[in-house]
């Protein structure tokens, strides 16, 4: 391998260990094992991580980059109800395109729930998915006086619930009548809860 930056070196550690994680679980995800599948010897590990706890935030960081950024919603997609159906079906589309990183995502989410020095990670991440859609849906043509954070977050809701649920049953989803009524339940429930004027 040729000469690195650390930037290069970073960003190739970061998807070795992503890939780890994928494959083998979070338990196998030693340093050792993430520097051999990087291609890079221990101590550049070392000299770019400080241990395999910063190399875990990397890559929630990476996996919440790359799924908040990855299928925009179409430029049709006007409404709140069209915008949350948008997003569940983009999560579900992740989760037929890869289901070991689905379950990755949610290992380095209880990871951090069960590291006291690291369970704001959590609540970070998931703010941070919830401040993603709130800023889409703030584009809605219908959005009004609607919570846009309240549906972000029941929107988060429903994808976990969908996402956990078929990583459980070994299915990969809901039928499009199902993505339908769930978005329209996500916008009813914030309605309810905020009756708009």
């Amino acid at each position: 391998m040729g000469y690195l930056t650390a930037a290069e070196r970073h960003s190739r550690i970061v998807e070795a260990a992503t890939r780890v994680i994928a494959r083998d679980g979070l338990a196998a995800a030693t340093t050792r094992r993430i520097a051999d599948e990087a291609g890079v010897n221990l101590a550049s590990l070392h000299y770019g991580f400080r241990g395999k706890d910063e190399i875990y935030v990397a890559v929630d960081d990476a996996l919440r980059t790359f799924v908040i950024g990855s299928s925009p919603e179409p430029a049709q997609t006007h409404t709140c109800r069209e915008i949350v159906r948008s997003l569940i079906e983009r999560f579900q589309h992740l989760l037929r395109a890869d289901r070991q990183l689905a379950i990755a995502q949610y290992e380095l989410l209880m990871w951090a729930l069960r590291s006291a020095d690291k369970a704001d990670l959590a609540a970070k991440s998931y703010q941070a998915f919830i401040d993603a859609f709130a800023e889409r849906l703030e584009r809605a043509v219908d959005v009004g006086e609607r919570d846009v954070a309240m549906l972000a977050r029941y929107t988060v809701g429903a994808i976990d619930g969908l996402y956990m649920q078929n990583l459980a049953a070994g299915t990969d989803g809901v039928s499009e009548p199902e993505l339908d009524a769930i978005s329209d339940a996500v916008v009813a429930i914030v309605d309810a809860v905020t009756p708009r004027r």
